[in-house]
């Protein structure tokens, strides 16, 4: 099996900063060399609010992974999330003139769908379908003969002050971002399988700080919807509500937390430390059902929230039959049953370690993220040799390359 080389993922989220390294092989297989794992400070919502505090978790992530793969890093695939990325459909349309469709027709449609106005970056331009003249649902026109062709792009944008901090987080650690990747398009990448590729999916990234909601069509990001609430937020009601520290509230999530109560809830005891006046910590003793009493109604409102959004989206009705929940806030107890009543749809919780191979490091759904953005590098890659053209590629564009300059210039 020929190897195409090692790549490198980095996954800011408002929770975490996750890093793999992976050894990527022709035919898209891979193997994890290294993984990097810290809590991640300075980032709410998905947006950095504090860059020393995310350099730091940066360069905690990027050594651990590097002592494990036994190797050093440049370049860097690096995510972004939070609510402030926004997905557009946009249509556009050219006179072929009854002539042969080429490549360049292509490319000057591209040109044309990513002319973005304001102060927002495109990070990703992925064709939906084409239209032919009258014919509709085209993947690919080239070498078709048309009076007319048409694209349906989805347009990912995210605000240029965003991208600006996260590249002078990087800058600061000395890593060379080589492609920008939205978080959710990622997830997507790593939990679907070559069956679901062939239907359209829904996919829903449960978060730190967010949760994001993924719509593929045919294999293919076609939109994307951001809630500004997730896991952190549900740690946080448990921490108030029990008046434990949010250390303690995550450690009681996670062990003994559940998105549906039950009838043993009330019978099992729990002990958990207390922080009283003077810094005096004493153990109190709760009930399982005093937690799930708390989780349950901040869960069912993230998920009354994503029904909301799906049934206004573009990708109502009929879209997709399932849903695919990952992300590490998936890995709540009781998640999958709740969200299959909420959204009145199948439920697949895919787990990280089932669909893993070729790799003795064990990961789990907290690297969903970093586990996409390794495949995303390989069909970025393989897109590239292919079109023998990097002006279009998915990491920005021009003012990637004009920020990465003034960074550069100035620091």
């Amino acid at each position: 099996m020929k190897s195409s080389g090692v790549v490198t993922v980095l996954d800011i989220g408002s929770a975490k900063v996750c890093c793999c390294i992976a050894h990527v092989f022709d035919d898209g297989r891979f193997e994890i060399m290294g993984i990097g794992y810290c809590i991640c400070c300075g980032v709410k919502s998905g947006v950095i609010v504090d860059v020393k505090s995310v350099e730091k978790s940066i360069a905690k992530a990027v050594e651990s992974a590097e002592k494990m793969a036994n190797i050093r890093i440049k370049s860097v695939y690096v995510s972004v999330s939070g609510k402030n990325v926004e997905s557009q459909i946009v249509n556009m349309s050219l006179n072929a003139g009854g002539r042969i469709i080429g490549s360049e027709d292509i490319l000057h449609l591209f040109d044309y769908c990513n002319r973005q106005d304001g102060d927002k970056a495109i990070i990703h331009s992925i064709p939906i379908l084409y239209k032919v003249d009258s014919l509709n649902g085209i993947k690919n026109p080239v070498g078709m003969v048309a009076h007319s062709l048409s694209v349906s792009m989805n347009i990912v944008t995210v605000p240029e002050a965003q991208l600006n901090n996260l590249l002078i987080c990087l800058a600061r650690c000395h890593l060379d971002p080589v492609g920008i990747v939205s978080s959710v398009y990622a997830s997507g990448l790593c939990v679907m399988d070559d069956d679901d590729m062939l239907s359209s999916q829904i996919v829903i990234d449960f978060g730190g700080g967010t949760t994001s909601i993924g719509f593929f069509y045919n294999g293919v990001f076609s939109g994307m919807e951001v809630i500004p609430l997730g896991g952190k937020h549900i740690t946080d009601d448990v921490a108030y509500g029990l008046n434990i520290s949010v250390a303690n509230a995550e450690r009681l999530k996670t062990l003994y937390g559940s998105a549906l109560s039950s009838i043993h809830d009330e019978s099992d005891v729990i002990f958990t430390p207390v922080v009283e006046d003077d810094d005096v910590i004493n153990l109190q003793q709760i009930s399982k059902s005093s937690i799930n009493q708390i989780i349950q109604p901040r869960v069912e409102e993230i998920l009354l929230m994503a029904k909301k959004r799906i049934e206004e989206s573009s990708f109502t009705g009929g879209f997709a039959r399932s849903v695919i929940i990952t992300g590490g806030g998936s890995m709540l107890t009781g998640l999958r049953d709740l969200a299959g009543v909420i959204l009145n749809k199948k439920i697949k919780a895919k787990k990280m370690e089932n669909f893993i191979d070729g790799s003795d490091i064990l990961v789990n759904n907290n690297f969903s993220v970093a586990v996409g953005m390794i495949k995303f590098a390989h069909l970025s890659n393989d897109y590239l040799t292919k079109t023998k053209s990097s002006s279009n590629n998915e990491d920005g564009g021009g003012f990637l390359k004009k920020t990465l300059a003034w960074i550069e210039n100035n620091l």
